[in-house]
């Protein structure tokens, strides 16, 4: 089953600094641009989503997933309406707390899906980028997940 990786940080605008991070590390050619996904809670308590879209692909596949998925976690003024089904991703009921605790207003938080055996592998590099790391295994079989986690996921055992 594959892994839903968050990584928080106390500070704003740390969630970018890790993502371009993540691209120049070994870690980084591992996850695709579609399974990476920064969010930004302002002081306000406004919530922004910051990811990359290739070029190539049409419409924003990543959005459609990551957009509901993070409604459902982090509540945000207006965005109740695009909250997803909850259950249908499976998360530990441990999650969603542990997160809101380590994401207060005025922090930024990266999210990952990765295989079981990335998690283990990349462990070493994961906690070497800092910040609060909260792991659980996701249920992707019954939502639009991000394009390249299907593809991942199809080609691992993990």
């Amino acid at each position: 089953m594959p892994q839903l990786v968050a990584l928080a940080y106390t500070d704003e605008c740390r969630a970018a600094e890790v993502i371009a991070l993540l691209s120049r590390l070994r870690i980084g050619s591992s996850i695709g641009v579609n399974d990476v996904v920064g969010v930004v809670r302002r002081t306000d308590w406004r919530v922004i989503l910051q990811h990359g879209m290739e070029l190539a692909e049409q419409g924003d596949c990543a959005c459609t997933f990551w957009r509901p998925f993070i409604a459902s976690l982090i509540l945000a003024p207006g965005a109740s309406s695009q909250r997803a089904n909850f259950a249908d991703f499976e998360i530990d009921p441990s999650f969603e707390p542990r997160l809101g605790a380590a994401l207060p207003p005025g922090s930024s938080a990266v999210f990952i899906i990765l295989t079981r055996r990335a998690v283990t592998r990349f462990s070493d590099e994961l906690n070497r980028l800092g910040g609060t790391l909260i792991t659980t295994p996701i249920a992707l079989g019954r939502v639009q997940r991000p394009p390249h986690a299907t593809e991942v996921l199809r080609s691992s055992d993990g």
